[in-house]
């Protein structure tokens, strides 16, 4: 009988995850109820849980210099919300009530794109393309970052300052 850690290293093996990733994962299990995992339908799944965190997340949790203040951590939540929004993900959707001031409450799908647009037309393209790659699609930082410098301690700190700076302009202009 294999332990959780050893089940654990044979999983992320299985997928490609590198080894310095591996102390950051649990084991969970799921219900595949519609058996797109392939253990069947109504089937019990093994799956991966990064206990890390998203960059983003590690970033705002542990900031001792500052970067990630309240502001900043609304606009990345805010712009995460419009991503969303976006994608038609929003189960929920009040189509009597008025949105006044391009307000997020109640904001339908081509209100969050033209928002987005709006946002991402204020912040150089190559900016925006980090301050996203890192917010939405949680790419890791050293990879968004290296468009913006040369080595990879380089590219963690550049894509940090970048989301850092990206958020507080987001927050700014939208008074958060």
């Amino acid at each position: 009988m294999k332990t959780e850690g050893e089940r654990i290293v044979e999983l992320a093996q299985a997928i490609g995850i590198p080894e310095r990733q591996w102390s950051k994962l649990g084991l969970g299990k799921v219900v595949d109820l519609s058996g797109e995992l392939g253990g069947g339908r109504n089937s019990i799944v093994n799956v991966l849980i990064n206990r890390g965190g998203t960059a983003v997340e590690r970033w705002m949790a542990n900031d001792k210099t500052g970067l990630f203040e309240e502001g900043q951590q609304r606009a990345i939540r805010y712009t995460q919300g419009l991503w969303i929004r976006a994608e038609g993900k929003l189960r929920a959707v009040d189509p009597t009530r008025d949105v006044v001031d391009e307000m997020v409450d109640g904001m339908s799908q081509q209100e969050a794109l033209d928002e987005l647009q709006r946002l991402k037309s204020r912040v150089p393209n190559p900016y925006w393309d980090v301050y996203e790659n890192v917010c939405r699609f949680d790419e890791e930082a050293g990879v968004a970052g290296s468009r913006l410098a040369s080595n990879s301690r380089s590219a963690i700190d550049a894509a940090k300052t970048t989301v850092a700076f990206t958020a507080s302009l987001i927050a700014q202009w939208r008074r958060l």
